[in-house]
């Protein structure tokens, strides 16, 4: 039983630091909310916002909580953001899918690199219509900043 009480208590808190933001946490900590925040992903990983997605969402849920009026903004600018191709099928393409609707339906935009997908001669058509597909994605981060946004920059936990 205490074996049982262990790896309970231990999974436990793996799953608590693998979901902590040190940079949501800063922002959970001072007395005025930005005007938003960016959360930015680049990872090399088709799959990546198969994690990444749910991380966003449960920091943007922290950050609303606290501050209820504050905006949230996604980019996703590298290899990851060909997973929410529509052609793509697979129970993590489809996850991926439909957390992005899910942010995106909630008021959360959720942008991809047009630079990236001209780059590698993908068209824009790809991706779902809920998707908004910027002329760069590090642009379009640069554009959030402008307007008062923090950056949060996701790592892989």
């Amino acid at each position: 039983m205490l074996r049982i009480f262990l790896l309970v208590t231990t999974l436990v808190s793996f799953s608590a630091t693998a979901w902590a933001s040190p940079g949501v946490d800063k922002l959970l900590n001072a007395e005025k909310a930005p005007v938003g925040v960016v959360f930015e992903v680049v990872e090399g990983d088709q799959f990546a916002l198969d994690w990444a997605l749910p991380h966003i969402k449960a920091q943007s849920e922290r950050l609303k909580a606290r501050f209820p009026a504050i905006k949230i903004a996604v980019v996703t600018h590298g290899n990851e953001q060909f997973g929410l191709a529509k052609s793509l099928e697979s129970p993590k393409a489809d996850r991926i899918k439909t957390l992005a609707a899910s942010l995106s339906q909630s008021g959360t935009p959720v942008h991809v690199c047009g630079g990236h997908a001209d780059a590698r001669g993908i068209s824009h058509d790809i991706f779902p219509e809920y998707i908004k597909v910027a002329p760069s994605g590090p642009a379009q981060i640069t554009a959030y900043r402008n307007e008062g946004y923090a950056l949060v920059i996701l790592q892989k936990p």
